[in-house]
């Protein structure tokens, strides 16, 4: 069965892996009015500017896993056997306001030929990584970047400088102007500093709750958990035309009610980012551990995982969808 490690914006949008085709569904008619006209005008709290810039990052590895944070909120973790060709991955969304932003690069040891892990990481290990900047609508290729890291080799060798540590990490900083400010977990309650037992509880909670509207396929209640969230991913990818806000709610709509069947969550732990304000509930098992979220949908031919990473508004109890 195939595996599909698909974060939230991926996941409900025109840039999903495994959703080519766009969709062509029509809001249904039993939906209720008043969320389908909030969605839908969502762009009109997009602000744009001249130039609209898009930062992305561009990496590529071989012989190690690998987990990439922006300002501490998890952008894509790969713990697999093999390799990967260069790729790019939007980072607008992990960007609330302009100045300097936080990334980390953690290094694991590699998946072995026969499904086991090494214990140390290899000589053979090796990432490297860049921060691109371009206009939002411009060429791929006509870009800057604004960060770069290289992993570096033991002196006089080809051999990888962390060769034989159980982890390597990289913290690095980069510069980013952006049109927008978005909220995001700026404000949010420092969620370290709460009873962890109750926390864990309620996170628990807030995953089943988003597994049961999608069991339910409810749009309705699928649009009302997410809005905010949506509201802010069109701020940062400049969603501000009445098609884009038409389509990205269509799209959702299609996948929701797409025939899958939504796995019950068991075998997870809990993990704090953000200094403390985002939490999110991760699988523990050595099949699924590179996976963001806990929450699990099947279809014949492919295991698919969508991020949910919750946080409590400054002045609120409630967890609720961050990205």
């Amino acid at each position: 069965m195939k595996k599909l490690i698909l974060s939230g914006l991926l996941f409900l949008s025109g840039l999903s892996v495994g959703q080519e085709k766009q969709s062509d569904v029509v809001i249904n008619k039993n939906q209720d009015k008043e969320v389908t006209w909030k969605m839908l005008d969502i762009y009109k709290q997009v602000k744009t500017s001249d130039d609209d810039p898009r930062y992305e990052i561009e990496f590529s590895q071989d012989a190690c896993g690998y987990e990439i944070l922006i300002n501490d909120v998890p952008v894509h973790r790969y713990l697999l056997s093999g390799s990967v060709n260069e790729q790019r991955i939007p980072i607008n969304d992990h960007i609330l306001l302009s100045g300097k932003q936080e990334i980390t690069i953690r290094l694991f040891p590699p998946m072995l030929l026969d499904g086991s892990w090494s214990p140390v990481l290899v000589d053979a290990s090796n990432f490297k990584i860049k921060v691109i900047h371009r206009q939002n609508n411009g060429p791929l290729e006509d870009n800057q970047a604004v960060f770069e890291f290289n992993t570096a080799n033991q002196p006089g060798t080809e051999k990888f400088q962390a060769s034989g540590q159980k982890v390597f990490e990289f913290k690095g900083v980069f510069n980013a102007k952006v049109p927008y400010q978005l909220e995001g977990w700026r404000h949010s309650k420092d969620l370290s500093k709460e009873n962890q037992d109750l926390l864990l509880k309620e996170a628990v909670a807030a995953y089943n709750n988003f597994r049961n509207i999608l069991i339910k396929k409810d749009t309705k209640a699928y649009a009302s958990l997410m809005y905010d969230k949506e509201a802010e991913l069109a701020k940062a990818f400049y969603w501000n035309k009445p098609s884009d806000s038409e389509n990205r709610w269509n799209e959702m709509s299609s996948i929701i009610l797409e025939k899958r069947e939504i796995l019950p969550l068991k075998g997870f732990k809990m993990v704090l980012y953000a200094g403390g304000k985002i939490v999110a509930l991760q699988p523990t098992d050595e099949m699924y551990k590179d996976y963001l979220s806990a929450i699990h949908a099947q279809t014949p031919n492919e295991d698919i995982q969508v991020s949910f990473l919750l946080h409590k508004k400054a002045g609120s109890n409630e967890l609720t969808p961050i990205r």
